[in-house]
């Protein structure tokens, strides 16, 4: 076999090759969150009481990772997005502002997610991997009940 032909059918055995296994690489997944656990502290400055756990209206608790920049449910849940100044909140993907806002319950200061323009607590619920509803509410952050 004449040389320029055997390095031509080298050529294409090689990129036949590369080709075959370009094309059999699987896709890329979208990589899970990587919770950190650095949560957020919300300081009440009022009263010095300080926490990481954040209440909506149905009582269930959200922290929020400041490495990773998340809000992370009870179950392990996460949407990513989130930053926190303060105790100011700010979610990338809308334009409403939130804000924990504290209080107290059954005896226990607490915190809750509100709707930093009407101070009223939020239901928060994560329906899916980094799929968040958030619903409003009338009820304000409760003073000693």
């Amino acid at each position: 076999m004449k040389w320029w032909l055997r390095c031509c059918l080298s050529a294409c055995s090689f990129l036949a090759a590369v080709s075959l296994a370009a094309c059999s690489e699987p896709d890329p997944q979208p990589a899970e969150h990587q919770v950190t656990g650095v949560w957020v502290e919300f300081d009440d400055t009022a009263t010095g009481f300080v926490t990481t756990d954040v209440y909506d209206s149905d009582r269930e608790i959200v922290h929020f990772d400041s490495i990773a920049q998340l809000m992370v449910d009870a179950d392990g849940a996460s949407v990513a997005g989130w930053t926190a100044r303060g105790n100011e909140l700010d979610w990338d993907r809308n334009t409403i502002a939130f804000r924990v806002l504290f209080g107290s319950e059954a005896g226990e200061q607490r915190a809750y997610f509100t709707e930093a323009a009407t101070g009223t607590i939020c239901d928060l619920r994560i329906d899916a991997p980094d799929e968040l509803a958030i619903s409003a509410t009338s009820e304000t952050p409760p003073q000693g009940r």
